[in-house]
């Protein structure tokens, strides 16, 4: 199950991972968190929290009666980590997650080193403001990024919850819970503009795993130019998960 992030929804795992991962056997499935593309809950996007978005998984994995691996991307890796420390999972993997603190060391270092895009981002957040395509590449995929994909992003990026984005800022340390240990796979983009690799780090060491920082890649590893490395690797990382972990959750199935 493929869990997005902010400003996003079920379209962006469409456009190549789905029918992807589709090809080599595996069962798949997309959520639209609340509020995002074609879910209930847009007339009331503004208050809808993380601890909502972790109920929206819930709900998906008895809607579809199995319990899935999930693989979260951005705010959904944040959505992820919380709904693990309450719900075991056969395993998870992180693609550009949010880290366990929160947003403030992203928001921090755009300021500094890219103050323009942090001030239009926020600007597109409160919806005052339509990012033009070369903005929406700087800040979110390779300097290389095909022009259909940006141009998606232009037609596709919707407004986040305000709730869902001060829930990722106003993080408490010391209220950040243990999550049990599962198989997990921690990814991030060398060229992202939003999570670093110290973020990347982060998530990783909650799980207790190593961070990879894939090479020639903005934050939408999925869409981004080579997003069939960050497939490649997902892809190496099920094989080689442990026989009764895969048996746990459904596989090699019709997608």
């Amino acid at each position: 199950m493929f869990v997005h992030g902010a400003f996003c929804a079920a379209w962006c795992w469409q456009e190549a991972f789905l029918p992807w991962f589709a090809r080599q056997g595996y069962d798949c499935w997309a959520l639209s968190l609340e509020g995002h593309g074609d879910s209930d809950g847009h007339q009331y996007l503004a208050a809808i929290s993380i601890d909502d978005y972790v109920s929206n998984l819930s709900a998906a994995v008895k809607r579809i009666k199995r319990t899935p691996i999930m693989i979260g991307h951005s705010m959904g890796g944040f959505v992820l980590q919380q709904y693990l420390t309450r719900q075991r999972l056969p395993a998870a993997a992180f693609l550009a997650s949010v880290p366990p603190t929160g947003l403030a060391s992203s928001s921090l270092r755009l300021l500094t080193q890219a103050p323009a895009l942090l001030l239009n981002l926020n600007r597109y957040q409160q919806g005052n403001y339509n990012p033009a395509q070369d903005e929406l590449r700087d800040l979110l995929l390779s300097a290389d990024a095909p022009a259909n994909i940006t141009a998606l992003l232009v037609e596709k990026c919707q407004l986040e919850s305000q709730r869902a984005v001060m829930d990722m800022t106003l993080v408490n340390p010391l209220g950040i819970a243990a999550i049990p240990p599962l198989p997990a796979l921690v990814l991030g983009a060398a060229e992202d503009m939003l999570i670093s690799p110290q973020d990347v780090v982060a998530t990783a060491e909650r799980l207790d795993v190593h961070a990879e920082i894939l090479p020639h890649m903005g934050h939408m590893m999925m869409l981004d130019t080579h997003w069939e490395r960050t497939a490649e690797r997902l892809l190496q990382w099920l094989e080689q998960l442990p026989p009764e972990v895969l048996a746990a959750s459904p596989s090699h199935a019709t997608a």
